[in-house]
């Protein structure tokens, strides 16, 4: 049975629309989420579907050992789905670069996923939901290894007797190998552990990044037009004057600070429209309007409006320089709505005035300057008890095997700094309590 993926697209793709060092950045996954799913809803619900698969593939592609990955080898559905594809070296038969092994982590995960996680760049308790879901998912095919080796078994005997002695190529020793990525010898609190260690030794590496950037450079003369069709580049779906409501006015309302993480001016327009009461708030920057712009002349050549530069000389992300944009934009939009019904109520307007999510999200547009909506939260800020003192969250597991007391720390937050003399006082409490204790209850952190 074949099924057909639709509303896929590579992961080069997706970071080539940052431009060729898009791998190096932490925006590309999170953006083109973003502009799949315009509503709050389905973008949280298609990041749910993101750190699902994410964490079902970074386990099933550790054990089955899944090597040449690169951004040409992994896809993203518009819907958040993560899935790979081209599964011709596995058990741990590494692609080669001359001499150097091309697959240098147990499984890829970069930092533009980890931000599609953490929902940010600063990490979160939903990331520490992913590590407990590859935690869980790992020691589940753990604890049904033997159903898994006797499969590889059972395949590599049928090969054989079909094919003499050859066997499949790296089927012969696929046992052995699949044994040894479950760690027989560790309990489950040991391997969620060291399964948690290689997310971080994943995470922390350079080397897959690099590995994406020279297979952007190697397919940069197959590269074509990557449009698909879209009118225009933010937005991937047409919006028309009936589906979203005649346009009334259009004005700019004022534009904000923004760092991501340079410095840079978004605007803030004022859109109002026919049998709606309220008018509606969209956040775009100058590029998109230059965008706009360059699609109106290109559509509509003869018509002549107001036309916005895309050059400067010198600093352009300034204050002065942002004003001097803000009338610019005044006048262009003015310009726009006076031209004729076939122009001004086109499609590609009424599609670059639609609303995203960006512009749903909260923000406050009387924010002059806007460093993001970070959210205080009970990581970054201590939990407070009902008696007023600090107390903080721990997730533990406990077991006692062999005569020794196991505790082990999954995720701690909201911990208070125990000051100087504190700190005296608890040591020599737990001294008193420590001396007491074997040295079979000694506690493996």
């Amino acid at each position: 049975m074949i099924e057909m993926i639709t509303n896929a697209e590579t992961l080069r793709k997706i970071q080539i629309e940052f431009g060729l060092t898009g791998s190096f950045k932490d925006r590309p996954i999170a953006e083109w989420l973003a502009k799949h799913n315009p509503s709050t809803l389905e973008y949280e619900r298609a990041v749910e579907n993101f750190t699902a698969s994410c964490a079902g593939y970074s386990v099933a592609t550790y054990i089955l050992g899944i090597c040449d990955r690169h951004n040409d080898n992994i896809m993203l559905k518009t819907s958040g789905h993560l899935f790979h594809i081209d599964f011709g070296k596995f058990l741990g038969d590494a692609q080669m670069f001359g001499n150097i092994k091309r697959d240098r982590t147990p499984f890829v995960l970069t930092s533009d996923m980890a931000y599609v996680i953490n929902g940010g760049d600063k990490p979160s308790a939903k990331f520490h939901h992913f590590v407990d879901m590859c935690c869980q998912a790992f020691n589940i095919i753990r604890n049904n290894g033997n159903l898994l080796l006797n499969l590889f078994a059972l395949s590599r005997r049928l090969k054989e007797r079909k094919m003499a002695s050859s066997g499949i190529p790296g089927m012969r020793n696929a046992v052995s190998y699949v044994q040894r990525s479950l760690l027989p010898g560790l309990s489950e609190d040991e391997a969620a552990a060291e399964f948690a260690r290689m997310i971080q030794s994943s995470l922390g590496s350079r080397f897959t990044q690099i590995n994406f950037f020279f297979h952007n450079l190697a397919q940069l003369r197959f590269s074509g037009d990557n449009s698909g069709g879209e009118l225009l580049s933010f937005i991937p779906k047409t919006y028309t004057m009936q589906s979203e409501g005649r346009i009334k006015s259009v004005k700019v309302y004022g534009y904000q600070k923004r760092y991501d993480p340079e410095k840079y001016y978004i605007y803030i327009l004022k859109v109002e429209r026919e049998a709606q009461p309220d008018p509606v708030y969209l956040f775009r920057s100058y590029k998109e309007f230059c965008e706009l712009d360059q699609k109106l002349c290109a559509r509509f050549p003869l018509v002549k409006c107001y036309r916005l530069s895309s050059y400067h000389v010198g600093r352009s992300n300034i204050k002065q320089v942002a004003e001097k944009r803000r009338s610019d934009i005044e006048r262009f939009l003015k310009s726009l709505l006076s031209l004729a019904d076939e122009i001004s109520h086109s499609d590609l307007v009424y599609t670059f005035f639609h609303p995203l999510l960006r512009d749903q999200q909260e923000a406050d547009i009387h924010v002059k300057k806007f460093k993001g909506s970070v959210k205080e939260s009970s990581i970054s800020s201590p939990i407070m008890s009902n008696g007023g003192r600090l107390r903080g969250q721990l997730k533990l597991s406990i077991s006692y095997a062999r005569g020794a007391l196991s505790i082990m720390v999954h995720h701690a937050r909201s911990l208070p700094l125990i000051l100087q003399k504190q700190r005296k006082e608890k040591q020599r409490s737990f001294g008193a309590v420590h001396t007491q204790l074997s040295w079979k209850w000694l506690v493996h952190l």
